[in-house]
């Protein structure tokens, strides 16, 4: 954008800060089935992914310490929810599903892991 910007705007660009970025690795297969067969019992719906540019950095440390670990990274937004912008919130419906979506992961993991 600097370069050649559009319409004779004159656009600078000097970076803050950076942080570490993270690629989560792929998921194992108990994990997947976990995830998803939750997904349709309490949403009723596929299982989703989304990715975007940003980063945790503390999922970099993580990786980084516990290279072979699943990470279920997950937040609770929900409807109109205006995550890190004005008025953000919680809603509590959504927040209550994935509350159960995750403890089903924890009991597959619990079963998986031959503790039954």
């Amino acid at each position: 954008m600097e370069k050649d910007p559009p319409y004779g705007a004159r656009v600078a660009y000097e970076p803050e800060s950076h942080a570490v970025g993270w690629h989560a690795p792929t998921l194992s297969p108990w994990l997947e089935q976990s995830l998803a067969r939750a997904s349709e019992r309490v949403f009723g719906a596929p299982l989703a992914y989304m990715g975007e540019g940003g980063t945790i950095p503390f999922m970099a440390m993580l990786g980084e310490k516990f290279p072979q670990s699943q990470f279920v990274v997950t937040g609770v937004l929900g409807p109109h929810s205006n995550a890190h912008g004005p008025n953000e919130f919680l809603h509590i419906p959504t927040g209550k599903r994935v509350s159960v979506v995750i403890a089903q992961v924890l009991a597959d993991h619990h079963v998986q892991q031959g503790r039954h």
